[in-house]
């Protein structure tokens, strides 16, 4: 009994951890840079989890759709006269940076914000291209229904309360294809297609069950 009055170390509560997992949703637009059209906003939806490694590092995987279009209309290649219109499935994985405000700031509600960067790698599926003048290609010109994406951004986040965050995520798509859209320019194409991204998602951190 008497180890168990005085020695505050055998009787003192195990400290609560804090929650580590995130379940992460939301929607956006996307903005894609193909050979045809260029510049035309779509919609996008991103799903994922991810798990904090450490205090300002975290990483974790996601599934995004982006429905990307465009036309020449009113491009240097208006006499072309081409429009498409397809679906890129993506996932991916992430590492993010989330910058930590102090704890004891002269502003609390600052300390709700948390500033993010990221880098990820992904692949992306190419689906239901609905061109017209493309759709004659034989099965030896068609592109690659699959192609690596890499993706590079930055985001804020407000935390709502302990457990939800509601955030904004920007960045650019970078890939291996020139056929997003069904179509590559050859000799006229510079570089491959890319796409850039505005998600903003709503973050529920999961209690752990460690």
């Amino acid at each position: 009994m008497a180890v168990f009055l005085f020695n505050p170390a055998l009787i003192s509560a195990q400290h609560r951890r804090d929650p580590r997992l995130l379940i992460e949703g939301g929607f956006g637009v996307n903005l894609s840079y193909f050979d045809v059209g260029g510049g035309t906003p779509g919609p996008s939806f991103q799903g994922g989890a991810s798990f904090d490694l450490h205090p300002n590092l975290r990483l974790g995987a996601s599934v995004s759709f982006h429905r990307t279009r465009g036309r020449d209309r009113g491009t240097l290649n208006e006499d072309r006269n081409y429009a498409y219109s397809s679906n890129l499935k993506e996932v991916g994985i992430r590492a993010s940076y989330c910058y930590k405000p102090p704890y004891r700031s002269q502003y609390p509600v600052l300390r709700r914000f948390e500033p993010r960067a990221y880098a990820g790698l992904g692949i992306l599926q190419i689906q239901d291209i609905k061109n017209s003048p493309l759709t004659g290609r034989t099965l030896k010109d068609r592109p690659p229904d699959i192609a690596p994406v890499f993706s590079l951004g930055a985001g804020l986040a407000f935390r709502l309360n302990k457990d939800l965050s509601l955030a904004m995520e920007g960045g650019t798509n970078l890939t291996t294809s020139d056929y997003l859209e069904g179509f590559g320019s050859g000799q006229f194409s510079t570089s491959k297609d890319l796409f850039h991204s505005l998600i903003v998602k709503l973050s529920y951190r999961v209690e752990s069950f460690e």
